[in-house]
């Protein structure tokens, strides 16, 4: 058994270790709330142009219709480590669709290193915003490159894959973006509202707005997903560091117990010893 000084350094790490694991889940969880806040933000614009796109559909314009060609997969994936195996589901699935002909275009440092593991190379990349509230700066630039492309290939689907923050175990979520299927936006009856752009060019630049919004809460929810599997992962890390220092605790106890009967067995002998001569 080891000493008591020695089971007590190592009590200490521990104590450490469990400190830095608190930290790290009180700033996952702050992250949560933080998102959730300006995720209501990002779907009241989003039902905002759906309604205005609605209208404009009632106008008698029309969306483009879905035509098959090359795909475009926009992957939310992990910034960082500590998240248990969310970052790994996000690079299975990246590789999937790039496995199905896909272009990637990646949002993530490690998400970005477990691809570049297996020699795949995204079209385009970003690391995700450290914070909430610069998510939709990233959004602006991550919708210009997508559209750059969408002009150069204006046949092409674009998916989006994330994750649920309410559901990490589901997996990744996939969802599409363009061509934007119109049949989600109802037609709206209302009186017919005074316009300076032809329905056409009015519902081509709804649709642009709306698949920005669609990437801002896209990466919005990657991001509150990765923080949600941290606290997760980080809360299992707290009870094995409880469990591991409550053993080192016991494992003290006896070692200090040990060594005082061994102590005192050595003084009793001593004095044995002295007391015969």
């Amino acid at each position: 058994m080891s000493r008591p000084e020695e089971i007590r350094d190592r009590l200490v790490n521990v104590h450490q270790i469990g400190s830095i694991v608190s930290t790290l889940r009180a700033t996952a969880s702050a992250h949560q709330t933080e998102a959730k806040a300006h995720l209501q933000a990002i779907r009241a614009q989003e039902a905002a142009v759906a309604e205005a796109l609605s209208v404009a559909l009632a106008l008698g314009g029309t969306a483009a219709p879905a035509a098959p060609g090359t795909g475009i997969t926009l992957v939310i994936g992990a910034a960082q480590g500590f998240s248990g195996s969310y970052g790994e589901r996000m690079a299975e699935a990246a590789h999937a669709a790039a496995q199905a002909g896909d272009r990637l275009m990646v949002v993530g440092s490690r998400t970005l290193g477990a691809l570049a593991d297996i020699g795949l190379v995204p079209d385009w990349s970003a690391e995700m915003a450290p914070h909430a509230p610069e998510v939709p700066p990233l959004a602006i630039r991550m919708a210009d490159a997508l559209f750059e492309r969408l002009a150069a290939a204006p046949e092409a689907e674009v998916r989006m894959i994330h994750a649920d923050p309410d559901d990490i175990a589901a997996g990744p979520q996939h969802r599409s973006l363009f061509p934007l299927d119109t049949a989600r936006f109802p037609p709206d009856a209302r009186p017919t509202p005074m316009l300076n752009l032809p329905a056409q060019g009015l519902i081509a630049a709804l649709i642009e707005e709306y698949v920005f919004t669609e990437i801002c809460e896209g990466l919005m929810l990657g991001f509150a997903a990765e923080n949600a599997a941290r606290a997760e992962a980080m809360g299992r890390a707290q009870t094995a560091v409880k469990r591991i220092a409550g053993d080192l605790r016991q494992e003290f106890q006896r070692s200090r117990q040990e060594q005082m009967t061994t102590e005192i067995v050595e003084l009793a002998t001593a004095a044995e010893a002295v007391t015969e001569s």
